[in-house]
């Protein structure tokens, strides 16, 4: 197994729980997101003390850039936080915006980074609106 497809795995395993961990903690809103935010600096923080001699300083387009992700992730956190913990039915609301995420992910590789959009894309794009549509409260 390929480091990859380990880190895919613990992507799955770790991001796919720890919104039903906030749900089952019933804290929502800017204090709860703020508190899982503190907590993913940990395994952050240890891992670069981890790797400090590969560390090699980002350029200012690059610090840019990553603090425009972080500005944004931020968002996305407290929007998702907000719909884990809402009042639809977690196994509907948190796939759903796992989904659209996705979505948004692989169409933005391929308009900005040129990916191509082949035949087998298109069927994942397909099923992924489906599964929307299908989970999508009544």
């Amino acid at each position: 197994m390929s480091v990859e497809w380990l880190c895919i795995g613990l992507v799955a395993l770790f991001w796919g729980s720890y919104p039903l961990i906030t749900r089952a903690a019933q804290i929502s809103g800017a204090f709860g997101s703020f508190l899982v935010a503190l907590a993913a600096l940990v395994p952050a923080a240890a891992a670069a003390l981890w790797q400090r001699n590969e560390f090699v300083p980002p350029t200012p387009g690059q610090l840019g850039a990553l603090l425009l992700a972080g500005l944004m992730q931020g968002v996305g956190l407290l929007a998702f936080l907000r719909v884990a913990n809402g009042a639809f039915d977690a196994s509907l609301a948190i796939p759903i915006s796992d989904v659209a995420m996705l979505i948004v992910t692989a169409l933005g590789a391929i308009v900005f980074f040129g990916e191509p959009l082949t035949g087998q894309k298109l069927a994942g794009f397909a099923l992924l609106f489906a599964g929307i549509a299908l989970l999508r409260p009544a």
